[in-house]
């Protein structure tokens, strides 16, 4: 017995021992793994070349191939009533990866002596909706398909189908798809027959005319995204080119549509682009900068109005002095991503009800006056600021105590401004942001047309002595500077008494009524 609880005893001491060593010891577990490596994204290419091809009556036949048209299609002189002759613009999606949509415009930039309405013209798309997919200019569009080959049947008017050439900005061809599969069709063709009325008289004689072509393209909705969708770049559009071509593109445009610029532009009407309808547009700026020349300080660069909804994106915009260059008025919005603006005067003007501004990852700077204003004399107005600079000109929100309140959001911003951020009988939301009063603090003073500080780094403010500021405002980790962003934050921040029911919340704590306008 006692040697069966020996036994017993030191068994159990043995299953101590082992489980104590275990506790300092690490487990090798089975395991496995699959590794899936070589996945890749590639972006695709739109790789649209154009060449030029001309008429050689004498061989019956099109020659001369002018590779992107780098030389003029057109290059007759001593032209005489009744003359004609026909080129081909060959569009080719050859080496490209994704199917695409392509157009051409025409503008006219020289008529002397009126010559375009002289002249006649009659273009003709040929292209894989006609059975043509060949690279061969000569099969693709051969001589049956002149109309005015004969001498004897030469126009002499639009009753004889054709349409004179001062029309022809305004010429609406429809599309043409070419596709990246040889035998869907990599091809299109455009074919341009042109001539002098048999009836032009003698007022045209030494006139001239200049004409710019331009073919653009763009995404066709072919390819198919992972859900099995290929209307997903339904509203891709074309690029312009040109201060009328952005204007039509705008005209044109449907709900959803972005409009993309291909260069730089330099505009000075006084208002530049007006987009009034309601419907939802985005202008890329691809890059590109808009210079708006406006020395006379009332122009408008963007007029946004009547339900309009537009987003700006991917540029720079330059305006030497405009009145507001970007306007957005009753019941609109605006958006603004990844802009740099720099204005002579202000940058955002919103005036009206109904609004909403959007600014995210942009940098705003303006010389004399406000980067982004409300009037006050309209709400509401939802104005966001989102990863934003402010380099100058400061935010100044108004508003009347009677009205509905507007709302305001910074985020993630840096902001400066005489007085950084100015607001009146507004519910405001600023987080993670630095604001920074340029001007020394000089007090401040009742004004119902317009700011009531300076130097300030925010201010809550009313329309008078007796308008007790209302609203919400509430700010969590910002840093307040007066003048210069260094060092620890040493800004001004300026609170008007406030009416019942009103508050402003700084980090978590109440702000009490600490300044007056000077009483």
């Amino acid at each position: 017995m006692k040697a069966t609880k020996k036994h017993l005893y030191m068994s159990a001491v043995s299953l101590m021992l082992c489980a104590v060593m275990l506790l300092g010891t690490t487990f090798a577990w089975f395991t496995d793994s699959v590794t899936n490596t070589g996945n890749v994204i590639q972006a695709g290419n739109l790789d649209i070349n154009a060449t030029g091809f001309s008429w050689n009556a004498e061989e019956g036949k099109w020659d001369y191939p002018n590779y992107g048209l780098r030389s003029p299609l057109i290059t007759q002189t001593k032209w005489e009533p009744g003359q004609y002759n026909a080129v081909v613009i060959k569009v080719s999606n050859y080496g490209a990866t994704l199917a695409a949509d392509v157009d051409i415009d025409f503008s006219i930039t020289e008529n002397e002596k009126n010559l375009a309405d002289a002249l006649w013209y009659k273009l003709t798309p040929i292209g894989a909706e006609d059975g043509v997919i060949s690279a061969h200019v000569n099969t693709a569009v051969p001589k049956s398909k002149l109309s005015f080959v004969d001498p004897q049947n030469r126009p002499a008017s639009e009753a004889d189908g054709v349409i004179t050439m001062s029309k022809i900005e305004d010429d609406a061809t429809e599309p043409q798809r070419v596709y990246t599969d040889y035998h869907q069709g990599q091809y299109a063709y455009y074919l341009l027959e042109y001539g002098m009325y048999t009836s032009a008289g003698n007022d045209y004689m030494g006139g001239s005319f200049n004409m710019t072509v331009t073919v653009k393209a763009k995404q066709a909705p072919v390819e198919e995204d992972g859900f099995g969708n290929s209307d997903y770049d339904a509203n891709a559009t074309y690029a312009v080119t040109s201060q009328e071509e952005m204007q039509d593109a705008i005209d044109d445009a449907k709900d959803g549509d972005v409009i993309a610029l291909s260069n730089d532009l330099t505009v000075d009407d006084e208002t530049v682009f007006a987009f009034d309808t309601e419907k939802s547009v985005t202008i890329d700026l691809s890059g590109n900068t808009i210079t708006y020349n406006n020395p006379q300080g009332k122009g408008t660069l963007v007029n946004i109005i009547n339900g309009a909804d537009v987003t700006l994106q991917n540029g720079s915009i330059e305006m030497t002095n405009p009145y507001y260059g970007l306007a957005v008025r009753d019941n609109s919005s605006m958006t603004l991503k990844g802009v740099t603006v720099n204005s002579g005067d202000g940058v955002i003007f919103s005036h009206g009800k109904n609004i909403t501004v959007v600014v995210e990852d942009s940098v705003l700077s303006s010389t004399a006056y406000c980067a982004v204003y409300h009037n006050g004399s309209y709400a509401p107005a939802n104005i966001t600021l989102r990863n934003t600079k402010i380099l100058s000109g400061g935010v100044y929100i108004s508003n009347s105590a009677g009205r509905e309140k507007q709302t305001l959001t910074i985020e993630g911003s840096t902001i400066y401004g005489p007085t950084a951020v100015e607001m009146k009988h507004t519910n405001a939301t600023i987080t993670d942001s630095t604001l920074i009063g340029t001007s020394a603090v000089t007090g401040s003073g009742s004004n119902n047309n317009g700011g009531c500080t300076e130097g300030y780094a925010l201010a809550v403010t009313g329309n008078g002595v007796n308008d007790l500021a209302t609203g919400t405002v509430t700010v969590t980790n910002c840093k307040f500077y007066s003048q210069e962003a260094t060092g620890e934050p040493n800004g001004y921040y300026f609170v008007y008494k406030l009416a019942d029911g009103a508050s402003v919340t700084i980090d978590g704590k109440l702000v009490d009524n600490f300044n007056s306008y000077g009483k």
